[in-house]
């Protein structure tokens, strides 16, 4: 059934290697494994967003753009572009901390400022933001209001995502390796599916969406992971899609170390995979939009 009525919002974070790298307990990640996902993910995604018709909104971390330009911006040029083809760049803080919530407002403000000066120096002024990790609480959310933005996309109402992590956490403990995921904020994955106007701290939180029922997430790793998941999220009516630059990697190729590939999900599937279930998903939903685009309609 062709789907195109439907209202799809879609969303791209761009979390550099290192954070998938803090997540295992990983060593950091080499030089040339820095570049991945400026360089190699994001034009993958831009191509295949032009092949279908669809806008998304990129979540940028500070520090790897800084790094990226310093390294002759390659993938600066890439984003400055996707923001005139109508993409939208937000803000997913600069240093990527997953315990940013439990930072004082004064450090979260200059970490979350840091990275606005950089998609500023693109020509962009960034309309929202997304959480590290999506742990969120109001002292972080006040100062996202403070920057002057719109919304905030960091809800995702999903139990079974938590006790998924809380589940991974404990596991690498056991196996002698600390992982950098946050272990509270549980409230982060509860709550509406639906956006709404959160009159506390002055912006609209747009969740990513989840799976009627048992509420599983609508986010790359599990909806591409199979074509039972991909045809699920096609069949949503109103559907928020939350992807990582990850989705669109190519282990055979990238440059990955070996060890996190061995560990991270999406690694495991073949890339030709997870794009051909992506185009289709797209195509049936009949393109995408862009979450600052939704607010204009």
């Amino acid at each position: 059934m062709a789907a195109g009525s439907k209202a799809t919002l879609l969303s791209v974070d761009l979390d550099d290697v290192a954070c998938y790298h803090g997540i295992h307990g990983l060593p950091p990640p080499t030089a040339a494994a820095q570049r991945i996902v400026l360089e190699r993910c994001l034009p993958r995604f831009l191509e295949l967003f032009a092949e279908v018709g669809a806008k998304a909104t990129f979540f940028i971390v500070g520090r790897d753009l800084e790094r990226d330009i310093g390294a002759g911006g390659r993938g600066a040029t890439l984003l400055r572009d996707a923001a005139r083809g109508e993409h939208e760049l937000g803000n997913h803080s600069y240093e990527h901390p997953y315990d940013l919530s439990a930072w004082a407002g004064a450090d979260i403000y200059g970490d979350l400022k840091r990275c606005d000066d950089l998609i500023r120096g693109l020509g962009v002024r960034a309309q929202g933001f997304r959480a590290p990790g999506y742990t969120h609480n109001r002292r972080l959310l006040e100062q996202v209001a403070a920057l002057g933005y719109r919304y905030d996309s960091s809800l995702l109402p999903s139990p079974v995502y938590y006790l998924a992590k809380l589940s991974m956490i404990a596991l690498k403990g056991l196996r002698g390796r600390r992982s950098a995921s946050m272990v509270g904020g549980a409230r982060s994955f509860f709550g509406r599916d639906r956006p709404f106007y959160r009159g506390d701290v002055g912006l609209w939180e747009v969740p990513i969406s989840v799976l009627p029922g048992l509420r599983l997430p609508m986010v790359g790793t599990f909806v591409l992971g199979s074509e039972r998941a991909t045809r699920a999220a096609a069949a949503l009516d109103y559907l928020h899609l939350e992807l990582h630059a990850i989705d669109l990697a190519d282990p055979d190729s990238d440059g990955f170390d070996p060890a996190l590939c061995k560990r991270q999900p999406e690694l495991k599937t073949a890339l030709k995979v997870r794009r051909e279930r992506l185009r289709w998903l797209l195509e049936e939903r009949g393109g995408a939009a862009t979450i600052a685009g939704a607010f204009a309609r």
